[in-house]
């Protein structure tokens, strides 16, 4: 089981860009929400760059949609990064998170991480 690797790296502007390797799927989970909270309770402003992620799966989508409402709620913010790997448009649409506006549990029309995504 490949395990997942990461590297946050501070930018200049105050956000932190979390670089993500490794297996992005319910198998470290645990882990990846781990990640995930430590991040963000040390920045503000954070992306998220998956881009060598050498797989990922719906629980990953489902964390970052968590992590990404969560944020929002304490005044911060995550996003995905581009480029975007393959398998991560290929699951979002597999999964219904294919979205040009919010999802309904939203209370804004522009805060949901996936809208945009794939439909550059």
């Amino acid at each position: 089981m490949s395990q997942v690797g990461y590297r946050a790296i501070a930018r200049e502007d105050g956000s932190t860009v979390l670089q993500l390797t490794g297996a992005l799927t319910i198998q470290n989970i645990s882990e990846m929400k781990k990640i995930l909270l430590e991040v963000l309770k040390q920045a503000s402003t954070v992306r998220i760059d998956c881009s060598l992620a050498e797989k990922m799966d719906f629980s990953w989508l489902q964390l970052l949609c968590s992590a990404h409402r969560s944020a929002l709620v304490v005044g911060k913010s995550l996003a995905v990064e581009a480029p975007y790997p393959d398998g991560l448009h290929a699951i979002k649409t597999e999964a219904g998170f294919d979205r040009h506006c919010s999802c309904p549990l939203s209370d804004r029309e522009d805060n949901c991480i996936w809208v945009g995504i794939g439909h550059e």
